[in-house]
């Protein structure tokens, strides 16, 4: 058949040992050693720690998406006041023309307890006295155009409200958002630091594996074995070597990060200014990219190192 393949012996490879034989051969290092499970070891590590990185980048992201956007669609408007029935009054008459205004899509004026609420994180709860006029808040939505032109609606609602203030929190969204970016850039950061360490280590590695196997290496050389032949074998092992301490490393950041937010989640969900701590699909899906990234780079690393050492020697 097509898919069947017999050699000199007559025996017969199934289409799973034609498409894999690259991968099951027996390694040109021995498993003991610098290139072994030591090395399967570290690199396991690493990706612990690289996966850690990366899943506080994405949900730095996530969060700093979700706090921009939620202040990009909204307005608040602020009624202040010496008097609770002077704010009262005045957050009235600014409802009444917000409704009849083109472009306010929705307007909705907090309770002096839901207002008082917001201050909590600051004041606590038994420091606001009854008889503090607390500023009347009213939350807005608005179309793209009108928000365009706020100052000509702040005017406007002056007019019919004296104590009333437009905020486009724009102020607050620059310095999340500037904030946020810190943040990315530095977890980002560590993540290619921890794959510089892949590359030092795998450096170190494969010139103590050449040089624990100089003999081997020699005897190639005298069959006929090319450079690029040995770089080949010693490319795949690191390979090996690599998907397993990747796949060793992130299985246990997954852990861990499942355990977290099976513990803390709610209680870190519930804080102010804190990324949300969730163990989607989605995240779990980026990690996946640590063992790839430590693939390549481990294989590309080990690959140019022999290259590099052969050529000098010979």
């Amino acid at each position: 058949m097509a898919m069947e393949d017999t050699t000199d012996t007559g025996t017969t490879l199934m289409p799973s040992e034609k498409l894999l034989p690259w991968l099951k051969r027996a390694p040109l290092l021995p498993e003991a050693g610098a290139a072994g499970t030591p090395l399967v070891a570290v690199i396991m590590v690493i990706c612990f720690l690289a996966s850690l990185a990366l899943a506080g980048f994405f949900a730095v992201s996530e969060a700093a998406d979700d706090w921009t956007s939620d202040l990009r669609g909204s307005v608040t408007v602020q009624i202040k006041g010496q008097d609770a029935i002077t704010i009262a009054s005045d957050t009235g008459k600014a409802m009444e023309f917000l409704r009849d205004t083109d472009g306010v899509v929705a307007a909705r004026a907090l309770s002096r307890e839901e207002t008082v609420e917001l201050l909590q994180p600051w004041l606590g709860t038994s420091n606001l006295p009854a008889s503090l006029p607390v500023p009347g808040l009213i939350e807005m939505e608005v179309t793209p155009a009108l928000r365009q032109n706020l100052d000509g609606l702040a005017d406007d609602l002056a007019v019919a409200a004296p104590g009333a203030a437009i905020d486009d929190h724009s102020t607050w969204n620059d310095s999340l958002a500037a904030s946020a970016r810190t943040v990315q850039i530095f977890a980002f950061g560590v993540f290619a630091l921890i794959m510089g360490a892949v590359c030092v280590v795998i450096i170190f590695a494969t010139k103590a594996g050449l040089a624990a196997n100089k003999e081997i290496v020699d005897v190639l050389h005298l069959v006929g074995a090319t450079d690029r032949y040995i770089a080949l074998e010693v490319q795949r092992r690191f390979l090996v070597l690599g998907l397993r301490g990747a796949m060793a490393g992130v299985i246990l950041a997954a852990a861990c990060i499942f355990v977290l937010v099976l513990a803390f989640g709610a209680r870190i969900d519930a804080g102010y200014f804190l990324p949300d701590l969730s163990g989607g699909g989605g995240l779990f899906f980026y990690l996946l990219s640590v063992p790839l990234v430590t693939c390549l780079v481990a294989a590309w690393t080990a690959r140019t190192t022999v290259l590099q050492t052969l050529a000098k020697r010979f």
